[in-house]
């Protein structure tokens, strides 16, 4: 008779989703350094702070940027605790113990993309086509880092493992989703960045050079990604609509609640027009755009995993085995 799953423990399930909303607090924490053009509090040096292990926080600029580093830290340490307790309680090939690898992984590529921006000076008023293109990168594997954490969380929580089989429609499905909030992301990305540097007229003390090639770009972009959020977000509402049709209870809750922050994002981001991008609106329309990803990730591994299935989910959209 084969052995039972080992069933995490209270620990483990409370620090995972702990480690998970202190992931998406430090991304916010990200955006309030990229807003206020902060990204220069410690100057072109990192890990340390003007040369300085313990910085003098003479301006709010530095304390903003000194305030999310050590937010990161903090989440290095407290993702190291979880690994050395799932270590202790699983396998190495647990799907648990493998998905907390993971986040680790993306988390150390996340500050050195980090570090790469302070350390190569494409912060605050640079408007190079290097920053252009590291920006969305960043934002990419913020997205990544997040959907680790979420699993990480669903894998705490006693969800089934799952492979992915591109054959099989409900997996494609899953798929597509993930790359529509990726690309809308993405995108907003880039016009944050836009706002920052155009409304600060940052574009006028930025290399010559640079401006003829990038200001057509970052104002295009202005225009370009209010259309592929409403274009991407009317798909993504019509797919886990679709999706979540014969599913069971939890994957309907999660698809209602999917299509309603959509909504959502398409009301704060009109605010966001209407007010001129105010930090505060910048800032909720990230956080809410991270609840959306975590929200879609966890309809995923409930509809991959099997772990909400239905007597007629299987015969509309096959599902995969979990392992």
């Amino acid at each position: 008779m084969p052995s039972r799953d080992p069933v995490p423990s209270r620990e483990i399930k409370l620090l995972s989703w702990s480690v998970l909303w202190l992931t998406v607090a430090v991304v916010v924490g990200g955006a309030l350094v990229r807003a206020t053009d902060s990204g220069a509090g410690c100057g072109e040096s990192w890990p340390i702070c003007g040369g300085q292990l313990i910085p003098d926080i003479g301006n709010y600029h530095t304390a903003i940027e000194v305030s999310h580093r050590l937010m990161t830290g903090l989440l290095g340490l407290v993702l190291i605790a979880l690994f050395v307790l799932v270590r202790g309680e699983f396998t190495k090939q647990h799907r648990l113990r493998r998905a907390v690898v993971a986040a680790g992984v993306l988390l150390i590529i996340e500050s050195l993309l980090g570090a790469s921006l302070v350390l190569f000076g494409w912060v605050e008023f640079d408007a190079s086509i290097a920053r252009l293109i590291v920006v969305p990168l960043h934002l990419v594997n913020t997205f990544l880092l997040v959907g680790a954490m979420t699993l990480v969380a669903f894998f705490a929580s006693g969800g089934n493992g799952f492979r992915i089989d591109s054959s099989r429609r409900r997996d494609r499905l899953v798929l597509v989703g993930l790359g529509i909030v990726l690309v809308i992301g993405a995108t907003g990305a880039l016009n944050a960045l836009a706002d920052t540097l155009i409304q600060s007229d940052a574009l006028g003390g930025a290399v010559p050079g640079e401006v003829q090639v990038t200001e057509p770009v970052l104002r295009q972009i202005r225009t370009v990604h209010p259309f592929v959020a409403i274009v991407g977000g009317l798909a993504l509402y019509m797919l886990v609509r679709y999706i979540a049709a014969g599913a069971g209870r939890t994957v309907r809750w999660l698809a209602l609640g999917i299509q309603g922050i959509i909504w959502l994002q398409f009301v704060i981001g009109l605010l966001n027009v209407a007010l001129e991008v105010p930090l505060e609106t910048q800032l909720i329309h990230l956080f809410v755009a991270d609840v959306l990803w975590i929200a879609f990730v966890l309809l995923g591994a409930h509809l991959l995993g099997g772990s909400d299935r239905t007597a007629t989910a299987p015969s509309q959209l096959p599902m995969t085995e979990s392992v």
